[in-house]
């Protein structure tokens, strides 16, 4: 019998596939074969349209008539703000210029309405890589190689920027201490974050980014309030990280690192931490849908062992008494102190 649980990637040096999609219908700009930076615009598209009503004939207190025989601008013309719109018409008149940047809509009963001029929505790489596939009015997937890092929530934001690691340990809480050094412009990495201040704290310090193991559950909302991304890798609690994630990120120190949200829209794609690097021969991305398999590292992800890692020494063909007095399919997991365990397929995370 196969046995098939979540899965979570953390690789050091692999090829990455991501996909970089606009909100809605828009115009690719890069091209299938492009090396881009983080910075290149690969894909755009209009914002969304404000109108704006001058109520012209009740600010110069003249009637539709004769606003039509002042009027200096004609339906569709573009006008920048300041720009003189109705004439003086006389000695002792008044003129009036336009307050916005926009194009003529319309004239309704001595009222002008203009469409704002659109600002774009422009769609960043946010790594190094290169573009291998063009997606129809949306974007482009990108593939980079790199170090890649699963995370479990992310603030709704996305940004890049240079690693820096400031907590101590894998389970040290975030706290203003670590923000004594000159973060601005960094992405931070931290064990847990149990306090709101210092989060507000670090938009003051202008960091680019924050990657914590674990974040209390109160908190969520002041992490989506802040102006920078904020990333967990491992849960919502205060566990703390991952040794292993944690490793890879002190690991990469002064690195850069790219913040990959997870699309609103899109489900099933999970928020991703992706650290590009040289190409190595023989890197290839990983499979995420395999059975477990003896030797597999894995991740208990609920008590009495939650967030403890381990391989797995044995599968159980049957099902096994579990300590709240259910049956349930599961395998045998030696712990890093050398114990071995038995914990169900459901409380099981395969890193990969």
């Amino acid at each position: 019998m196969d046995y098939f649980t979540r899965s979570t990637i953390i690789a050091p040096l692999t090829r990455i596939r991501r996909e970089r999609l606009l909100p809605g219908g828009g115009e690719v700009i890069a091209k299938i074969g492009q090396e881009v930076a983080p910075t290149l615009t690969v894909a755009r598209m209009a914002g969304k349209m404000n109108f704006e009503i001058v109520p012209a004939c009740k600010l110069l207190r003249i009637s539709p008539e004769e606003l039509s025989k002042r009027l200096l601008v004609r339906r569709g013309d573009t006008v920048k703000m300041g720009a003189r719109l109705v004439d003086k018409g006389g000695f002792g008149r008044k003129g009036l210029d336009s307050p916005v940047d926009g194009t003529l809509y319309a004239v309704v009963n001595g009222r002008l309405v203009f469409q704002q001029t659109a600002q774009y929505i422009e769609l960043r790489a946010l790594a190094k890589g290169r573009v291998v596939n063009r997606i129809a009015n949306r974007g482009v997937v990108l593939e980079i190689n790199g170090s890649r890092i699963q995370a479990i929530w992310d603030s709704g934001k996305e940004g890049f920027g240079v690693i820096h690691t400031t907590a101590a340990t894998a389970d040290a809480p975030f706290a203003a201490a670590q923000l004594e050094d000159d973060v601005n412009n960094r992405i931070l990495v931290t064990g847990k974050i149990t306090q709101a201040d210092v989060l507000e704290q670090a938009e003051q310090a202008g960091v680019s980014g924050l990657i914590a193991g674990s974040i209390a559950a109160h908190l969520l909302p002041v992490a989506m309030a802040a102006s920078y991304p904020v990333f967990v890798t491992d849960g919502i609690g205060e566990q703390g990280m991952l040794p292993q994630v944690f490793q890879l990120l002190q690991q990469s120190e002064a690195r850069h690192v790219a913040l990959f949200n997870s699309p609103p829209n899109q489900s099933g794609i999970r928020p991703e931490i992706v650290i590009p690097l040289e190409a190595v021969p023989g890197a290839d991305l990983p499979s995420a849908g395999r059975p477990l398999v003896v030797g597999q590292s894995v991740r208990i992800v609920r008590r009495p062992f939650d967030n403890q890692v381990g391989v797995v020494v044995n599968l159980r063909k049957r099902a096994q008494m579990t300590p709240i007095g259910s049956r349930a399919y599961g395998a045998d997991i030696k712990l890093s102190d050398g114990q071995v365990v038995f914990a169900p397929i459901a409380n099981l995370d395969a890193i990969i």
